[in-house]
């Protein structure tokens, strides 16, 4: 399109999501073969005790996949230890999840693995850090789903697309139940019974599970993660672009290559062309060669490109520090410990007139 800002602002926003350290360990880790002195050059220098634990997990795999290459001994325990948090939340998450999906089959409630979870499913060799466990039920079916899940006693977390399941004693999910995959766009539930037709059944946890096709999995990947990209802030967001560039690769290559027109009609049924374009051109920067030369371009509307990364921008440079902010001060924390409860009434006062009223908008760099 030739949009110097455009270019600027996605060339910004892959720097900030990668380290240039982390680019060159995934693209070291996607390389068919790699000498012991590429790997020495990438990690020189490197503390992997103090590195945020998405780029230890882009090392975990760069291991995995480079068995002929040997970490130096000082990052190798670091690496085991990342493995093992890995596997242990994975382990927290599975009994959870097989109560519900135990509920599920005796009342006769279909469901779809999506996003981690499938992802596990495709490649249980893989490390990979799974903060929870997504499903996707029919519409249809979503409260009753809920009702029965609530009967185990785990709290509900509701918003518009999903529910998720949590344990009155804990502040983290286990499982999230969807009816249908948040896009954004008011249009994301034309994407369900196409991809009900396509799934296929793998093993997951004892049982066999529906999961979506390759396509499919890539497509929910790429909105996935530019609605990620506005909450780069919170680490299982940094994580899942950590996984992210190896599940890519994974599902083209497992597939024998994609069939890129099915990924197309995702996104034009879906309403979600600039967002499948955005998350395109930012991956570009880290995997380059990947998706087919200037993918979604000639679809792509140029003014709704811009006005989505303008939002984008906003919500990740205004919004979002603002809604963390506030998530360390509330009002019951205020009460509790006795501190004064106007800073919380000041950011909430002022999370509420910033999002609905952006003085002049928000400028993209450049």
């Amino acid at each position: 399109m030739g949009i110097n800002k455009l270019d600027i602002n996605i060339k910004s926003i892959a720097q900030e999501l990668f380290s240039e350290r982390d680019i060159k360990m995934i693209r070291l880790a996607l390389s068919p073969i790699i000498a012991q002195d590429e790997l020495d050059s990438v990690v020189d220098g490197w503390d992997a005790a103090s590195a945020p634990f998405n780029s230890q997990i882009i090392a975990l795999n760069l291991a995995k996949n480079h068995p002929e290459v040997t970490f130096p001994k000082e990052i190798q325990p670091i690496l085991q230890q990342a493995a093992i948090l890995s596997r242990k939340r994975h382990l927290e998450i599975l009994p959870h999840f097989s109560r519900v999906v135990k509920v599920l089959d005796n009342k006769e409630i279909p469901f779809i693995l999506i996003k981690g979870g499938a992802m596990r499913a495709y490649r249980p060799e893989r490390p990979r850090w799974t903060a929870d466990i997504d499903i996707l039920v029919p519409e249809d079916k979503y409260e009753y789903a809920l009702k029965e899940a609530g009967k185990l006693g785990y709290i509900l977390h509701r918003s518009p697309h999903s529910s998720g399941l949590r344990e009155p004693s804990s502040d983290q999910d286990f499982v999230d139940i969807h009816h249908y995959v948040s896009m954004d766009t008011g249009k994301e539930k034309n994407l369900n019974e196409p991809l009900t037709s396509r799934v296929i059944s793998l093993p997951f946890s004892a049982s066999t599970v529906k999961v979506p096709c390759p396509e499919d999995m890539v497509f929910i990947s790429l909105v996935n993660f530019w609605k990620n990209v506005t909450h780069i802030s919170r680490e299982n967001s940094k994580i899942s672009f950590a996984n992210l560039c190896f599940d890519l690769i994974f599902l083209r290559d497992r597939s024998g290559g994609l069939d890129w027109d099915v990924i197309r009609t995702n996104a034009m049924i879906t309403g979600s062309v600039e967002t499948a374009y955005l998350a395109a051109r930012v991956l570009d920067h880290v995997i380059p060669g990947f998706f087919p030369e200037r993918f979604m371009e000639s679809e792509a509307d140029p003014n709704k490109v811009k006005k989505l990364m303008v939002r984008t921008l906003f919500t990740r440079n205004a919004i979002c520090p603002l809604r963390d902010e506030i998530g360390e001060f509330n009002l019951r924390k205020a009460m509790k410990q006795d501190r004064n409860p106007f800073k919380y009434i000041y950011l909430r006062t002022k999370y509420f007139i910033v999002k609905r009223f952006p003085a002049g908008g928000f400028k993209t760099k450049g």
